[in-house]
């Protein structure tokens, strides 16, 4: 059996990207003794996890009670493949009405799956950074921005190489016209992600009876929820106003198009009028 004090740790520690992501709310989870709340979220994390393990080798992943850690190689394609995961994630908790709030930094980490082991300063930022996140969302260290890129606009342009550039493709929040939001930090865009992985019209109202069930329940609830209402109000008033904008343009020229962009038009506005009551 090998001993820790083997594992000669000062060579070993190498710079990294770790996110650190915990479930808000786990502690009520378990004091509802829920033994079916708590199977449904580590299964569907375990599922989550495994899934990305298979798909990105390189992407090491770690979870322990209520927190995710996952750990990615330097380099840009280790911090899109990480940002990727984490917005995977938090889609797939968020239809099972489970919210994430978290944090991704940069710096020497060691993880050895074998003896659960973790250290180093990178995954220690990110475990401080997650209680900045304050609202759902997972924060991006800004260190990480100058690592990758000059600025912000430079960093989300290489973010979105070989992903595209389509407002459902987003990685990256970016602060639109119709944002209700403060541009507070730099976070992983999952509104886009969280609606369109399944059916549109489930997956909104999901988003919508999560929010409306924990928003009157508590005040220390309500900042945190108010800011998710407003940060899907943003996404549903960005897709209808494409819709719209699609509509227009192909009109007179293919019916079956249009009749199905109308439908989804009136979806989309059926569902921003009662987000927007709350």
């Amino acid at each position: 059996m090998r001993h820790i004090s083997t594992l000669n740790l000062k060579d070993k520690l190498t710079d990294k990207f770790v996110a650190f992501i915990d479930v808000m709310g786990f502690s009520n989870l378990v004091n509802r003794d829920s033994v079916a709340d708590l199977e449904s979220y580590f299964s569907k994390v375990s599922e989550v996890l495994n899934k990305i393990r298979e798909e990105k080798r390189e992407l090491e992943s770690l979870l322990i009670s209520d927190a995710i850690i996952l750990i990615a190689p330097a380099g840009i394609k280790g911090l899109r493949n990480i940002i990727l995961a984490t917005r995977r994630i938090q889609s797939a908790l968020l239809w099972k009405k489970i919210l994430l709030r978290g944090a991704i930094s940069y710096g020497q980490v060691f993880y050895d799956r074998v003896d659960n082991i973790i250290v180093g300063k990178g995954f220690i930022k990110a475990y401080l950074l997650e209680q900045e996140a304050v609202y759902p969302r997972v924060i991006l260290d800004p260190l990480i921005i100058k690592i990758i890129a000059d600025d912000k606009a430079g960093f989300i342009k290489k973010i979105q190489e070989e992903i595209g550039k389509d407002y459902d493709d987003r990685l990256i929040y970016e602060k639109s016209e119709f944002s209700l939001i403060n541009d507070d930090c730099i976070f992983v865009d999952y509104a886009n992600k969280s609606i369109l992985q399944l059916s549109l019209n489930d997956n909104i109202k999901k988003v919508y009876e999560t929010i409306s069930k924990n928003l009157y329940s508590d005040q220390k609830l309500y900042t945190k929820y108010a800011w998710l209402r407003d940060y899907f109000i943003e996404w549903l008033l960005m897709i209808n106003s494409f819709l719209k904008q699609q509509f227009e343009e192909r009109q007179l020229k293919d019916n079956r198009k249009l009749k199905l962009l109308d439908k989804q038009q009136k979806l989309i506005f059926d569902w921003l009028i009662k987000f927007q009551r709350l």
